[in-house]
């Protein structure tokens, strides 16, 4: 029959009917000679610490114990199989859902706190990444691939030489930006500085005397700034290409060779001339006209004007007609 033993220790045995098995308790301690000891009451209530004093031992948790905390000897505890470590209920979780992966679950967030989060392995995010402040990429790391442009905002606007592009410095693998200047300035596409005038109205010019046009300023193309009607200052240097086109009204007319000219002035000093010759007996007034063009190079400070001189018979004050009389130019390397 079971019964209860005090021994010569003052330990405290418990056998059960045959003397097979029993529970001692000896200065607080409680051992058995069978692997486990049974407490059958709905709550225990250890009021210091609990102790399992073997490398491995197991804390087993529902009825059939399908749920298990193993001490891993010099490393820690483990739950067993996929089972879960449940916080506040079972949606918010950590768990071993295999034996290669670690999953964590919440309900709505996972709120990491931390001045750093190292994270070593491959990152792939489902759903939107939102950043709260610029993130770092590493050189070489974004495919162009990857760069899909085409649902941005188109500009709605011309290209300005401050648009910004993106170049690989020098093909070495260091994206910089470049103005959209820069770019003209590469490709010579745009041939600026460049400008056009017409002559707004009528400009008388005295006969036998060296006189400058002005006032070509209708219709005019100036985008840089480089021409105010008579003077052209490029502001860059570089060779540039000029042409004027002039029509002049002699006042009178004889058999004595009517001449008109146009010369290019740089610096203020006569370079270069363009003969205009008219040679007729009538009496009436008679109109000629002339192109000429001239390729010069520019410093930045440099510029270039055109005057005309004229001769007729009378001696007295001729025309140049706005009508055809214009200037353009504009730069070529």
């Amino acid at each position: 029959m079971a019964e209860i033993r005090i021994n010569a220790t003052g330990g405290v045995k418990l056998y059960d009917a045959d003397d097979s098995h029993y529970a001692q308790i000896v200065a607080g301690t409680i051992t058995s000679n069978v692997d486990a000891i049974t407490l059958g009451h709905d709550t225990v209530t250890i009021a210091d610490n609990l102790s399992l004093g073997s490398d491995s031992a197991v804390l087993k948790f529902g009825a059939d114990g399908d749920t298990t905390l193993t001490h891993t000897d010099g490393t820690g505890l483990t739950l067993n199989s996929t089972n879960k470590l449940c916080f506040n209920d079972a949606s918010q979780f950590i768990q071993g859902s295999s034996n290669a992966v670690l999953s964590l679950g919440a309900t709505d967030e996972i709120d990491l706190t931390a001045t750093a989060v190292d994270l070593n392995g491959t990152l792939n995010v489902s759903g939107v990444a939102t950043f709260q402040s610029t993130p770092v990429f590493p050189d070489g790391s974004l495919a162009l691939a990857d760069l899909d442009i085409d649902g941005g905002t188109d500009i709605g606007a011309a290209v300005v030489d401050a648009d910004l592009f993106i170049v690989d410095d020098g093909a070495g693998g260091t994206n910089r930006k470049v103005t959209a200047s820069r770019i003209k300035t590469y490709v010579g596409g745009n041939n600026t500085p460049l400008f056009y005038g017409k002559m707004g109205s009528n400009q008388t010019v005295a006969s036998e005397a060296m006189v400058k046009l002005t006032g070509m300023t209708t219709n005019e193309i100036d985008n840089d700034s480089v021409w105010d009607g008579s003077k052209f200052l490029p502001g860059v240097a570089g060779w540039y290409y000029l042409h004027i086109n002039i029509v002049i009204t002699w006042a009178s007319a004889g058999n004595d060779g009517h001449r008109a000219q146009t010369n290019w002035y740089f610096n203020g000093s006569d370079m270069a001339v363009n003969h205009i010759f008219l040679h007729d007996s009538a009496s009436t007034a008679l109109m000629a006209s002339g192109s000429d063009a001239i390729l010069q190079y520019f410093d930045a400070d440099d510029y270039m004007e055109i005057y005309v001189y004229t001769e007729n018979s009378g001696n007295t004050a001729d025309t140049a007609v706005a009508t055809y009389t214009h200037m353009e130019g504009f730069r070529i390397a």
